[in-house]
């Protein structure tokens, strides 16, 4: 062999340089978009403090199997997303705060996320590169869709339920398109596009025999993997939320059964007899745990939590009500952008017309079952939405192609108008939120939510990781010339990636004061030290659902729930209500202490102490 020419060798270290750099600057983007709003900070009502609340119930009692918040059983949902979150807090408790490091779950949920949405742009592109403008751009649509900004980085099941969706459809789409080569019916052309006609070279007959039967192996292996990836996807799911995506994906099943001879073949069964085997686990042996300890709980959790949600029975109890006949559309319009508009602008610039094809049906068909079963459940809300964002951003990138190239350039310069001007506003806002209270009256329009008095601190770690936000973001947007059709989705995708990341970081104290309940719950603590006695309990009427578990992480205090003041044998009562309201229960009782969070003019707490001598019970 003769030796390796000095210019190949230098190329072969350019080529190695380049890949670095895109894998460090992905590395770096991912980082980005997931831990700024995710770590430093408290649980934050409403999801996040109940579900820490089952957390810390775990790791105090090792009960893995009623989920328990603040001593009362909290049987909403299935606890997968409360075990991985406890196995973290558990290894990781020693070096972060117990609640960041429980919130590391809503890192590894979306990661997971992420990499099945990138397997599925590639499989579906048949992009021979990870970094083929087409599967990052899939990726830049999802991860910019604001419902998906807002909620990945919060401690709550449903990031557990978007990642077994996501798992579970890109499984889907790949033991559909193996069923499909296998029977004939799908091929890959050397372009990467698809067609329905076989593309043999000039061969001998026994040549092609041979790589039928190759090729038939190769697609069988391929939908045994899948068919286990579609499986674990689906008992995720499953263990996350019950049996609203289940139930979706198993009618996305037949009618992809009807649209496609292949799916209602031996081998397609054959297929889904492994999903079942795979998916056996997660369905029977938390299930089964479950309704050995408590059939009532069991009860609750399957009929009144799955079923009664959707047919309204249990609304009354429950609440989160579906509060319009169009929500699940406007949500998914405007929460769901870009996503949902340019899944829309796909079809109707003539995706419709490949219907059978995969890439289209399959998120059509998804996202379609599912946002209609939303509508017509009697319990929605808008992040309710998040499993279907991954499967329409694979119909959504499809819509790129059908903008004019003015469009792009439009929401480019759209992206960097709208995202620079919230960029200049939060430094803007934080530098003054670092002088004195006084001079804080201009911003009086965030004094709705947030408290005015408070002085923002100097905390140099996130000034830093601003700035180094603030930075990259003006030197990646050069480079967006260059991204032709991709140009407008990848500046409205790093727009949203520093909009949220300085929120996340220089403004994140002050949201953190307003939305925790460290300060309150403390304060009664220090009041306490002084006049809690051994053996003493508090009895809770009227408190949430949100605040109890904050009672017990910041003060100590186990609740214990009442629906009468007199009648409980505790000396200590809190109630949670309104400033308005503020006579003492009946029943002997004196205020102790008043508080609530910084900047909430709505709720507030107190704590009476018994004098009088105790009603029996």
């Amino acid at each position: 062999m003769p030796p390796e020419l000095p210019a190949t060798r230098k190329g072969a270290r350019a080529l190695a340089t380049s890949r670095l750099f895109v894998g460090l600057l992905a590395f770096a983007l991912v980082c980005a978009w997931l831990l700024p709003g995710t770590l430093g900070h408290d649980p934050w009502k409403q999801d996040e403090t109940y579900t820490f609340g089952i957390i810390e119930h775990m790791l105090d009692t090792g009960d893995l199997v009623v989920p328990t918040s603040a001593g009362q059983p909290f049987v909403e949902k299935p606890p997968v997303y409360d075990w991985v979150a406890a196995s973290l807090a558990g290894m990781f408790g020693r070096f972060l705060p117990l609640h960041d490091a429980a919130r590391l779950a809503s890192v590894v949920f979306a990661a997971l996320t992420l990499a099945c949405t990138a397997r599925l742009a590639r499989r579906a592109t048949g992009a021979v590169r990870w970094t083929d403008p087409r599967v990052p751009g899939t990726l830049a649509l999802f991860a910019s869709t604001l419902v998906v900004v807002k909620h990945i980085h919060d401690m709550m099941t449903d990031v557990a339920l978007m990642a077994g969706a996501a798992l579970a459809f890109c499984a889907l789409y790949e033991l559909v398109c193996a069923h499909l080569r296998m029977e004939g019916g799908l091929r890959r052309s050397p372009n990467g596009g698809r067609n329905t006609a076989p593309a043999w070279p000039e061969s001998t007959t026994s040549q092609q025999a041979s790589s039928d039967c190759e090729n038939s192996r190769i697609q069988g292996r391929a939908a045994r993997h899948a068919a286990a990836m579609f499986g674990v996807g689906v008992g995720i799911a499953f263990l996350a939320k019950g049996l609203f995506v289940p139930l979706v994906l198993g009618a996305t099943i037949c009618a992809a059964m009807l649209l496609y001879p292949a799916c209602r073949s031996s081998r397609f069964a054959r297929s889904l007899a492994r999903s079942a085997l795979y998916f056996a686990p997660f369905a029977l042996i938390w299930p089964l745990c479950f309704y050995l300890r408590s059939e009532a709980l069991f009860k609750i959790w399957l009929w009144d939590n799955n079923i009664g949600r959707f047919f309204g029975f249990s609304v009354a109890q429950l609440g989160s009500e579906n509060v319009g006949h169009l929500f699940v559309l406007r949500t998914a319009l405007t929460v769901g952008f870009p996503v949902v508009p340019l899944a829309l602008v796909a079809l109707a610039g003539g995706a419709w017309r490949r219907l059978r094809d995969p890439e289209v049906a399959l998120p059509v068909l998804f996202s379609g079952i599912g946002f209609a079963v939303l509508q017509a459940s009697s319990t929605v809300r808008e992040l309710y939405i998040l499993p279907f964002i991954a499967p329409l951003s694979l119909l959504a990138m499809q819509g790129i192609r059908y903008l004019p190239p003015r469009v792009h350039l439009a929401w480019d310069i759209t992206s960097r108008i709208v995202f620079g001007s919230f960029v200049v506003l939060v430094w803007v806002v934080w530098w003054k939120m670092t002088g004195a209270p006084e001079t804080h009256g201009v911003l009086h329009l965030l004094g709705r939510w947030l408290p005015l008095e408070w002085v923002m601190p100097i905390q140099p770690k996130l000034i830093i990781a601003a700035l180094a936000l603030t930075l990259g973001w003006v030197l990646l947007l050069p480079r967006l010339k260059s991204a032709g059709n991709w140009r407008g989705a990848f500046s409205w995708c790093l727009g949203a990636i520093v909009a949220w990341g300085l929120v996340g970081t220089l403004l994140l104290p002050w949201l953190d004061v307003a939305k925790s309940y460290r300060a309150p719950f403390e304060d009664l603590r220090a009041k306490l030290n002084s006049t809690w006695k051994a053996g003493d309990c508090m009895a809770s009427s009227g408190l949430g659902e949100s605040e109890a578990p904050m009672l017990y992480y910041f003060a100590g205090v186990m609740h214990v729930p009442t629906a009468d003041p007199q009648t409980t044998s505790c000396n200590w009562l809190i109630e949670q209500g309104r400033p308005a309201d503020g006579q003492s229960p009946v029943g002997g009782w004196r205020l102790y202490w008043e508080g609530s969070r910084p900047g909430d003019n709505d709720e507030v707490l107190r704590v009476y102490q018994r004098m009088a001598t105790k009603t029996a019970s």
